[in-house]
């Protein structure tokens, strides 16, 4: 019988450590995200043409604009997303704040100036927002991947492979209203 009890304090005891251990190792949400300058393990490929949102392999993937302040609508309930601040901020068109919330934690702004979408991936792992920043929700990493990856502004999320494993991205050097602007294509890999 005592040699029972020790078994369960020291197993009790053992978890207590794993679980504190685990809870010290979640990143701190309550403030804003390290911005990477590498590409971490995010890899692109340039196409020559728009691939054909088909319903099948690739699924169209609409980014929720972001030039008004309030909620962004999302799938997910893990975390919540809202805007404020918005307005011309001296680019070219509305952009606004981007603010990240998770429980009852102070909201924390995830943006590195102020972006015009943002993108959330069906399983909720990465929050991706203009220019190209990918914001890693588990691991609390951000990665400045226009940079990285070469991809400038002004860029555009249209699909995304039905594994939830690829987006397609285009990019063209005018925001909006633009006539016989180059458009430039990328398959962008998440890890």
């Amino acid at each position: 019988m005592i040699l029972r009890l020790r078994v369960v304090l020291l197993v009790g005891a053992a978890t207590m450590c794993v679980e504190s251990t685990s809870i010290a190792q979640d990143p701190d949400v309550t403030k804003p995200p390290p911005i990477l300058k590498s590409a971490g393990q995010f890899t692109a490929v340039r196409s020559s043409r728009p691939t054909v949102i088909d319903g099948r392999d690739w699924i169209a993937a609409e980014a929720e604009p972001t030039y008004s302040a309030g909620v962004v609508a999302l799938r997910t309930k893990v975390f919540s997303l809202t805007t404020e601040d918005c307005g011309d901020h001296g680019g070219d068109f509305e952009r606004c704040r981007l603010l990240f919330h998770r429980g009852r934690a102070t909201p924390v702004r995830i943006d590195a100036g102020y972006t015009g979408w943002v993108f959330v991936t069906p399983d909720a792992r990465y929050v991706i927002q203009e220019p190209l920043y990918v914001l890693d929700v588990r691991e609390w990493k951000q990665y400045a991947l226009f940079d990285a990856l070469e991809i400038r502004n002004y860029t555009t999320i249209y699909g995304i492979s039905r594994d939830g494993k690829r987006l397609l991205i285009s990019r063209k050097d005018c925001a909006m209203d633009c006539k016989n602007v180059l458009v430039q294509y990328y398959q962008l890999t998440l890890p």
